[in-house]
């Protein structure tokens, strides 16, 4: 019998490892292109709804003539709003108001903010105090700011002039608000008090952001505290002073909840701004065209302005 040959046991060389990858299907490929939009839609969605259509519904409107009750009495208008804005004389003194407002505003939140957010930045006794006091403007409604100062400069109920007639000065107590000279003036104060605060804020991030050693060295040049100011503090916290007068400046111009609360664009126009002129035209006259125009015109103004001083800024900035 012959004898079978024996079975080897020997272990089988290794073979290289090979780690297969799973390949997507190709058909959904095109899918995951749009998987980053699902992520912005939450945000997305409501910026379409609530500021796109209203600014594209707004232009579209301002080329009819609506009273805003049916869609029944529409009629096209043309360019007929835009021309009769060119001869609308209370138009043409809100834009001047708005200006002035602009002006006033800009140049009152960036004086009073810095002030304090240097001496704040002087670690003065209670500086943390004042630093919460001073924001709590900023977080309260403007229309809760209105009523409440309409109330205190009131001729009868006020706290204003009766302060000034107990210190001496009972010749400065007038109207405040139903004076045409100082109706303006006023809002422009009480608008810089309700502000100030985040402007304030965002000066003394910048204060903290300044290296040390650039007031070591000018110290040691012998420069006085108002040259290291303006020749140290001031070039390094221009990126957020002009942020500061591009906000304020664009706030100003689309306020209405302070002027209308408080003056609604009186005594006789002289505190009417933009805003509150094209609420007057379309809510209260039924002029939803007219007063869609107006709105048309403040946006170019909003965008022109923002684009003029953005340049300004760059141009500061890059020669600086």
């Amino acid at each position: 019998m012959e004898r079978k040959n024996a079975v080897s046991y020997a272990p089988a060389p290794p073979q290289p490892l090979t780690t297969a990858i799973p390949r997507r299907p190709a058909s959904g490929g095109w899918l995951m292109k749009f998987v980053p939009y699902l992520f912005i839609l939450p945000a997305f969605i409501p910026y379409v709804i609530f500021l796109a259509l209203p600014i594209i519904g707004s232009i579209a409107l301002s080329f009819f003539n609506w009273t805003g009750i049916s869609f029944n009495n529409i009629e096209w208008a043309g360019l007929d709003n835009y021309i009769a804005l060119t001869q609308d004389e209370v138009f043409w003194k809100a834009i001047t108001h708005n200006l002035y407002f602009i002006l006033g505003g800009v140049i009152g939140t960036v004086a009073v903010a810095l002030t304090l957010a240097v001496l704040l930045e002087q670690h003065l006794p209670f500086s943390s105090f004042f630093r919460g006091a001073f924001f709590i403007p900023t977080t309260t409604s403007l229309v809760v700011v209105g009523i409440v100062f309409m109330l205190i400069l009131s001729p009868e109920l006020g706290l204003v002039n009766p302060l000034l007639r107990q210190v001496g000065l009972g010749h400065l107590a007038r109207p405040w608000l139903g004076d045409p000279q100082t109706a303006m003036p006023t809002i422009i104060v009480v608008d810089i008090w309700k502000n100030f605060g985040l402007a304030m804020f965002l000066f003394v991030a910048g204060l903290k952001g300044i290296d040390a050693e650039l007031y070591d060295a000018a110290r040691i040049d012998g420069a006085t505290p108002w040259q290291t100011f303006w020749r140290v503090t001031m070039p390094v916290l221009w990126p957020v002073t002009a942020l500061v007068i591009v906000l304020t400046s664009i706030g100003t111009l689309k306020l209405f909840d302070l002027v209308y609360v408080m003056t609604a664009g009186g005594p006789n126009y002289a505190s009417e701004v933009l805003t509150t002129w094209m609420y007057t035209q379309g809510f209260r006259y039924s002029k939803m065209g007219y007063g869609s125009a107006i709105a048309v015109v403040l946006l170019l103004m909003t965008l022109i302005l923002s684009l003029i001083q953005l340049r300004v800024f760059a141009i500061n900035r890059d020669e600086s």
